[in-house]
């Protein structure tokens, strides 16, 4: 794969790149890294790719793994805040419940609720891009749900 093509390609699944790592990061400035770092990575190994069909499922596996390295090396290192007083913001707004409510899953079931739902993206699909059988993508996107629609209920049930 030439350059082109590889930045074409690129540019092509760039939103869908920011979305996979905020669904597992939470933060700009580490999805900005992971999607930097996977793609340098996936330009080093562009020779491992057999088809060129295959780019967009490759590459979201690369990112995805970048991700999850990025998450054991969060989880190993302690932060400690350097001013006593730090800055405190007003959040942005209200955000919806459903949203709230996919913070709180797993990151293995919301990168598939993201896909899924949030980019139309079938099962199948999404086993492709991140290197999964089609049934544990299902069974995720199940237990999602399922968490979904049990937490959203008694969220609803208390404001009546």
């Amino acid at each position: 794969m030439d350059a082109v093509t590889f930045q074409t390609e690129a540019m092509r699944i760039e939103k869908l790149l920011y979305r996979v790592s905020w669904s597992y990061l939470k933060n700009d400035a580490d999805c900005a890294d992971a999607v930097q770092e996977a793609l340098t990575r996936a330009w080093e190994k562009r020779n491992t790719l057999k088809s060129h069909d295959q780019f967009k499922p490759w590459l979201i596996r690369i990112l995805t793994n970048q991700c999850k390295d990025m998450l054991r090396k969060r989880r190993r290192q302690s932060f400690y805040p350097l001013e006593e007083d730090t800055a405190t913001y007003p959040p942005p707004g209200e955000p919806s419940p459903i949203l709230e409510e996919i913070d709180h899953l797993t990151p293995e079931q919301r990168i598939v609720v993201m896909l899924h739902y949030g980019d139309g993206y079938s099962a199948t699909e999404i086993s492709n891009m991140l290197g999964l059988p089609q049934g544990t993508v299902k069974s995720r996107l199940l237990l999602a749900r399922r968490h979904l629609r049990k937490t959203l209920q008694v969220t609803w049930e208390e404001s009546k």
